[in-house]
């Protein structure tokens, strides 16, 4: 009989201690491993009569292949600026609506602290589709806009 009273008394002592909760209070803030260290991407600047055509584009896919909606309308020049590192631009080929098609040799590497890439179609034009071609290799990333203003204006 002592030993089942004895059995009973721990048992019902260790079960009120292992069904104890613990208080889950968190005074400190979470610590991001992040911040600080990444560095901000370049967002090229807004201007009137520049339009988005493609957004951040890593360089290392080599070649990208945008497709231009036939609510752009024509374009006059295309932009390629740099958003991180220092992507190399080989070439733009342009096709354009009246299924010609215009092969333009940039052969420029972009940067933050660098002049974007213009290229001029001369006159204003519908462009069904945009190749951009880049050094694989080269590290970063850039977005293409093109200028949707009249002809005589991006001549200035």
């Amino acid at each position: 009989m002592r030993i089942a009273a004895l059995t009973f008394l721990i048992a019902t002592t260790t079960s009120t201690l292992v069904s104890a909760a613990p208080v889950r209070e968190e005074t400190a803030e979470r610590v991001s491993y992040t911040t600080g260290h990444a560095k901000p991407r370049v967002k090229p600047p807004v201007e009137p009569g520049w339009k988005e055509l493609a957004s951040e584009t890593p360089a290392s896919h080599g070649r990208e292949f945008i497709g231009i909606d036939a609510t752009t309308g024509t374009l006059t020049q295309l932009r390629l600026t740099a958003t991180s590192g220092r992507p190399g631009i080989r070439a733009v080929k342009v096709e354009y609506k009246d299924g010609s098609r215009k092969t333009f040799e940039v052969e420029q590497i972009l940067g933050a602290k660098r002049r974007p890439a213009f290229i001029d179609l001369h006159g204003a034009r519908e462009i069904v589709q945009i190749i951009v071609i880049t050094d694989r290799e080269s590290p970063g990333s850039y977005v293409l806009e093109g200028n949707t203003a009249d002809a005589s204006v991006a001549a200035r």
